[in-house]
């Protein structure tokens, strides 16, 4: 016998096997796999004793099945109320055989084709049992379990594959003895197999009774008239009601025998055998296999139901259908409308299917996803996402993608910002690439005009990821609808947008929050409600160096620069881009031609090639590290609102000392301060920030948080007293803006 071989499938692993100690248990255990136990196989010479210790309630062996009752602790009964409700596999065993047990493994394989067992054992008897254990835990009603164990039992050809077929395996409640395990392949019956097949059972046999999927009489002509086995036999014509010959029997005799129906032959000749034979009587089951697996297609992955409305794809795109479109594309599937006595036409039991094994609750774009049905907690996302990123040509020559390098090697401040950007961009185009989401930095591009920061942005980091969506009115406020913006990796700001209030700012403070921090967005299209996506794009802002730009640039407190990128572009870079095409005149159509025709090799470098340097590495939620080029930095605080407040304070400080020359420390809340400052400066509101109070209480939070990061701010602390936070600044002459200066 050959040395027994183990293969344990550790994917998608479930209790896919309910045991029972002994045959007189009604508790069921569980386990993921036979190979689990540990246990010699109890031999008997005599069958009744076998059969008495296997009832013993003090028997403790494994007697397993792959069926789950509704009470899935419970032992299936056959009569009793605990019926099917789920399967985990089928189980098949050849009794009455001797067979040589050195090629058994080898012959069952070969016999299985491309449905190999997932293991062999050999019964007490010396017979062979197979198990096929399924992808997935398939739920069936009780009453289809029969229909679909014999369908199972066909397709698989189970039946004649050994003599001794054991028709109790199409018994929901039986337990098998453990027996001996040969060999474990580990392989097991893919989910869209055995699914495609209760659907057809379920259409053949449901509780309910709908009609089955029937075949055109066209096609059945076709095959009767054209194939070379029947070929010149049916001479008359071919229509429901035409009499003629019995083609499918070869015995020269050529006078009617049979009339055509929708289902079959009504056969009135003796040497037809039966009164009526259907056509898989006649053409054989792989005929009509072929054609209902065709019709099935049309129903399994291509039509869904949200509740109320239909959705199929047409070129790749999801398109919404009404119920009369549906039915006609079910028509010329070959779904028939009639209802011949049953209570469902072929369209409408069609119809019912999708709605019942094709309900989705919403559909969006998951654009870091491949699956076409998504899973968000309860709900079911139909995913139309259409986002292709360029795909790599396989060829990193960097003389492929001139252009590019000689650009993007002078377009930055200096080699360790570009290493920055090849790093950041790497992580969000291998994201998009293989459909993972990878979380990362918020990038922001800060230069002087005509440089080519939007050239960047849209056409090279939006082409490379497939496309880019303006995310400036959705940062402005004027659109909540970002139907666009779903869609995309990229979120585009350009310079055109500035923050012309603080409230604006904060608004791209928490635009940027949300797009790196948290891996999900509200996506909302017009006229439909909000839902909660994933989505870990990246938000991408190109401003000048002039003040309104840079006014956009969000805080950068503790909370926020973690999640920035800011990259300073070189003042020399080149802005006659035909000078670096090496050619006199290159239009803007040139340029972005170039880019697109490099890019595929660009982005073979870059995924394969370029190495990140290790300083620069980060952990593994955004890959790299952060990194705020100084200068940006220190503009970036001129506009904050730190620094306007410290502006204020200063103010404060030294109105306060005409007023009491004697205190060294002022306490107070935000709005004692606010109120304070309004009456030093003659009763008007200094600023924006000493008018609102929401305002003044962020900033004075910033600013303490501020004073912890750099030594020269005057020290500005606070204190819970009373669930009231009460803020002391420090007076001292030593912090004064003009003695630091000086």
């Amino acid at each position: 016998m050959p040395k027994v071989k183990f293969w344990i499938n550790t994917k998608n692993n479930m209790h896919h096997y309910r045991y029972l100690k002994n045959l007189s248990d009604h508790h069921t255990n569980t386990c993921e796999t036979l190979t689990t136990f540990n246990k010699t196989p109890k031999k008997f010479t005599d069958k009744e004793k076998r059969r008495a210790w296997m009832n013993h309630p003090d028997t403790d062996y494994v007697f397993y099945s792959l069926n789950e009752g509704t009470i899935a602790s419970t032992r299936i009964s056959k009569r009793g109320g605990n019926k099917v409700e789920a399967m985990y596999g089928f189980v098949v065993e050849y009794d009455n055989i001797d067979p040589d047990w050195d090629k058994v493994v080898e012959e069952v394989l070969a016999k299985c084709g491309p449905f190999p067992p997932t293991v062999i054992t050999r019964t007490p008897s010396g017979g062979i049992r197979l198990i096929w254990e399924f992808e997935g835990k398939l739920l069936i009603d009780y009453r289809m379990f029969n229909a679909f164990v014999k369908a199972l039992a066909d397709k698989l050809r189970v039946r004649r594959m050994f003599a001794g077929f054991d028709e109790s395996c199409l018994d929901a409640a039986k337990y098998w003895f453990l027996g001996e395990i040969i060999h474990v392949t580990g392989k097991r019956l893919e989910k869209d197999f055995y699914t495609k097949l209760l659907i057809k059972t379920s259409i053949k046999n449901p509780p309910q009774a709908p009609t089955s999927l029937s075949i055109p009489l066209d096609v059945i002509e076709k095959e009767v008239r054209e194939n070379e086995k029947f070929k010149g036999r049916w001479t008359s014509g071919f229509n429901v009601g035409d009499r003629g010959p019995l083609f499918w029997i070869d015995d020269g005799i050529e006078r009617d025998g049979c009339q055509v129906t929708l289902d079959g032959m009504v056969c009135y000749s003796d040497r037809a055998g039966k009164g009526f034979l259907t056509w898989k009587e006649i053409f054989g089951q792989a005929f009509v296999d072929e054609f209902e697996n065709t019709k099935l297609d049309y129903l399994v992955g291509k039509y869904w139901f949200t509740g109320k409305t239909f959705y199929t794809f047409i070129n790749g795109k999801a398109c919404t259908l009404d119920k009369d479109q549906l039915k006609l594309e079910l028509r010329q599937a070959g779904f028939r409308t009639t209802r011949n006595g049953q209570p469902l036409t072929e369209v409408e039991n069609a119809i019912l299917i999708i709605q019942q094994n094709s309900r989705i609750d919403e559909v969006a774009p998951i654009i870091f996803d491949e699956r076409q049905i998504v899973e968000s907690g309860p709900n079911k996302i139909l995913n139309t996402s259409t986002l292709k990123p360029v795909q790599p040509a396989g060829d990193a020559d960097k003389n492929k993608w001139k252009f590019i390098d000689t650009w993007l090697t002078q377009f930055f401040k200096d080699k360790e910002s570009l290493d920055y950007f090849y790093g950041w961009l790497q992580r969000i185009y291998s994201a998009v690439y293989e459909k993972e989401s990878k979380q990362g930095h918020a990038l922001i591009l800060v230069g002087p005009t005509n440089k080519g920061k939007s050239l960047l942005s849209n056409k090279l980091i939006g082409g490379l990821l497939g496309g880019f969506a303006d995310a400036s009115d959705y940062l402005s406020g004027d659109s909540k609808f970002n139907k666009e913006l779903g869609r995309v990796a990229a979120w585009v700001i350009d310079d055109t947008t500035s923050a012309a209030s603080f409230a604006e700012q904060r608004r791209a403070t928490e635009l940027i929050k949300k797009a790196t921090a948290n891996p999900r967005i509200e996506y909302q299209a017009k006229f439909e409600d909000t839902i909660t996506i994933s989505w870990a794009g990246r938000v991408i802002m190109s401003l000048n160096m002039d003040p309104t730009s840079l006014s956009v640039i969000p805080a950068l407190d503790s909370s926020n620069r973690d999640k920035i990128l800011a990259l300073r572009i070189s003042d020399k870079a080149e802005s006659n881009f035909a000078k670096l095409l090496g050619v006199e005149e290159a239009s803007n159509t040139i340029i972005e031609s170039k880019i697109a025709e490099e890019l595929p090799y660009f982005a073979q470098w870059l995924l394969h090639e370029f190495k990140v340097p290790k300083h620069i590495k980060g952990d593994s939620r955004f890959g790299i590290k952060s990194f705020i080029d100084p200068e940006i930095e220190e503009v970036a605080f001129a506009n904050s609102t730190r620094s306007i407040l410290i502006e204020t304070v200063e103010f404060f400080v030294r109105k306060f000392r005409e007023y009491d020359s004697t205190r060294t420390v002022w306490r107070g809340s935000a709005t004692d301060f606010m109120s304070l400052v309004t009456e030093l400066n003659g009763g008007k509101p200094l600023n924006n920030l000493t008018v609102n109070t929401e305002f003044m209480r962020r900033s004075m939070q910033s600013l303490e948080e501020a004073c912890k990061a750099d030594s020269t701010i005057r020290p500005v602390t606070s204190q819970y007293k009373k669930h009231n936070k009460i803020y002391s600044i420090d007076l001292d002459l030593k912090w004064d803006i003009s003695d630091l200066d000086d």
